[in-house]
């Protein structure tokens, strides 16, 4: 406040003075910081300098602020009470608590923006998926004779929203005792709401160790890479299934692979080379195929496929033409697309899982 008194007093300074040492006329210093009026008699009235807001004591300075005639109610600092005083400070207290406060969460905010923004992002992904998603079930319902690329678009975004992206991490020992990452591509199917993912046993492990770190990407943008368990496993059928912690999952439906013939449309999803939400259309090429072991006995049944399948699409989704799931992509003839592309068949894979499920469940009661 003695900031201000001392501003408004150099405002008051400002006025003219009279030769005889006295105000001019009846115009003086304005009461509310407007011009002076016409100047009195005295020889320094003039016009008018701006005025000062309160009236000007004695030349000498002694008494420069008339209590009265303070501006805005302004108490004069002079006459303030010890009582006044205090309330001018808890009043002061008051203002700077208030203004911490609002700094402290304009801070939070800041802090918080970035997550939120996110999460906004998030929902909205998931809510146009949704609507994608519901749009090719009733197209599919109301065309059931839709046949071939017509139908195609409709039967991916069905599927969509259950295939994941699986990327691995490993850590190795150099020759010269430092330690090297290498990275894995593969991808996942979402078979049930509470967070069940089927993938390829080799996707997460090479040379017969699992891989150190696992993280999923899933269709609506968000990343997984804390709380995922790996629950089971069989490694002679070459299928893995994890658990994760996520909400509004969108299963796939099975379907019966055992039902399909040689020529069927089949669509496969992954994530080949990375590039998540692959889709390529071909047909069933052949069924049982067999892989032999060294004894020539048959281990493996595949179904086989000429729909493009290329590494990081192992543990992907194969679906008929309602969007159920028929297979899982396993391999290829070669080490590139040649054509010729192979998925477990998801009856036998439907077997290990939930066998895998029910033992998870019954130990885990979830």
């Amino acid at each position: 406040m003695n900031d201000d008194y001392n501003g408004w007093e150099r405002r008051g300074e400002n006025g003219a003075w009279a030769n005889d040492g006295s105000f001019g006329g009846s115009g003086g210093f304005a009461n509310v910081g407007d011009f002076g009026g016409s100047g009195g008699s005295g020889n320094g009235g003039g016009s008018g300098v701006p005025g000062g807001s309160g009236n000007v004591g004695d030349p000498n300075g002694s008494n420069r602020f008339n209590a009265a005639n303070v501006p805005n109610g302004v108490p004069n600092a002079s006459r303030l009470t010890a009582e006044d005083r205090a309330a001018l400070q808890k009043a002061a207290a008051t203002y700077r608590s208030t203004f911490l406060i609002f700094a402290l969460l304009f801070l939070v905010g800041l802090a918080v923006a970035p997550s939120l923004a996110e999460r906004i992002a998030l929902g909205i992904n998931r809510g146009a998926e949704q609507a994608k998603l519901e749009a090719a079930r009733e197209f599919l319902a109301e065309h059931p004779d839709a046949v071939g690329r017509a139908r195609i678009p409709y039967v991916a975004k069905l599927a969509a929203p259950s295939v994941v992206g699986v990327k691995t991490n490993r850590f190795e020992r150099t020759f010269f005792g430092g330690v090297a990452q290498a990275e894995g591509q593969g991808s996942g199917v979402i078979v049930d709401a509470d967070g069940f993912v089927i993938t390829n046993f080799h996707v997460i492990c090479e040379n017969g160790r699992l891989v150190d770190g696992v993280e999923l990407v899933l269709s609506d943008g968000r990343t997984v890479s804390d709380g995922i368990t790996l629950i089971g496993f069989d490694e002679a059928l070459d299928v893995a299934v994890l658990k994760i912690e996520e909400p509004n999952l969108t299963p796939i439906a099975w379907g019966d692979s055992d039902a399909l013939e040689v020529g069927d449309a089949v669509i496969a999803l992954g994530n080949p080379y990375g590039l998540a939400q692959t889709v390529t259309e071909g047909i069933v090429s052949a069924k049982e195929r067999f892989i032999l072991n060294e004894n020539g006995v048959a281990t493996q049944e595949f179904l086989q496929t000429d729909a493009a399948i290329n590494p990081g699409n192992s543990g992907g989704a194969l679906v008929d033409e309602r969007g159920e799931l028929v297979g899982i992509n396993t391999a290829i003839y070669g080490e590139r697309f040649q054509g010729i592309g192979f998925a477990l068949p998801s009856a036998r894979v439907r077997e290990v899982y939930e066998e895998i499920a029910r033992s998870y469940r019954a130990t885990y009661g979830r």
